[in-house]
């Protein structure tokens, strides 16, 4: 944990405290000192233990000088992740970066933090959007038209098999939350309108972002967890 972090959170929030207060300042502002530095204990002992297990599944060979100095670059982007208060998926995602990008030896702080600031906005419901899209391009599984001998080009197979798959589920109950779902992801660059229906409807399919994010996390593993 980072103390000058913690440190400047305690001080902020003592001022905060007590600027509120209207009768036992050094009390409140004492607890709520307490409080913030049990947050953020916690927090980090949560991270490193999320961390800790997916390195040990790391194989790298070892890192020379610039290697090592990127990687205390990523490490304290975690670390901030954590105490910013990211939810222990999303912790989970950025420690499977971590090790997919020690594991293939492209160590870059800066493909770390992009994905950081995507990684930890996103909902539930969203990951297993983005899961589901990514397995489903992967198996390029075209869908019949009907009963002819026809079938749908790759884009709306997939869009087809997802609202299949998805909708009806605790995370999508009605098509709605899947097209609401899909509207709030174009904020992250990790899907794109790939094409727009006569009906209207607009099929959504993964960027080179998602793609990429898809080399170093296996998104199978990260469903699992979720439904575990």
């Amino acid at each position: 944990m980072n103390n000058k972090i913690q440190s400047v959170g305690i001080g902020l929030t003592a001022d905060i405290l007590s600027a509120a207060d209207f009768g036992a300042t050094n009390l409140v502002a004492s607890l709520g000192n307490s409080l913030l530095t049990n947050l953020f204990r916690e927090r980090a002992e949560k991270a490193r233990e999320i961390a800790l297990n997916e390195m040990a599944k790391c194989e790298r060979s070892e890192f020379d000088l610039a290697s090592a100095d990127q990687f205390v670059a990523i490490v304290y982007r975690y670390q901030r992740a954590a105490l910013e208060g990211a939810a222990y998926l999303n912790l989970s995602i950025l420690a499977k970066i971590m090790k997919g990008q020690t594991t293939e030896g492209s160590v870059y702080a800066s493909e770390f933090g992009e994905f950081a600031e995507v990684v930890t906005s996103l909902k539930t419901k969203e990951i297993v959007y983005l899961g589901t899209l990514i397995r489903m391009h992967k198996e390029k599984k075209l869908v019949k038209k009907g009963s002819s001998d026809e079938y749908y080009e790759l884009d709306q197979s997939v869009r087809i098999t997802m609202i299949k798959v998805l909708v009806g589920t605790v995370h999508f109950s009605e098509i709605r939350d899947l097209i609401s779902c899909e509207s709030s992801l174009q904020r992250t660059a990790l899907i794109y309108p790939s094409s727009v229906l006569v009906s209207g409807s607009t099929i959504f399919s993964p960027t080179s972002e998602l793609e990429r994010l898809a080399s170093l996390v296996e998104f199978e593993e990260v469903l699992g967890e979720i439904n575990a």
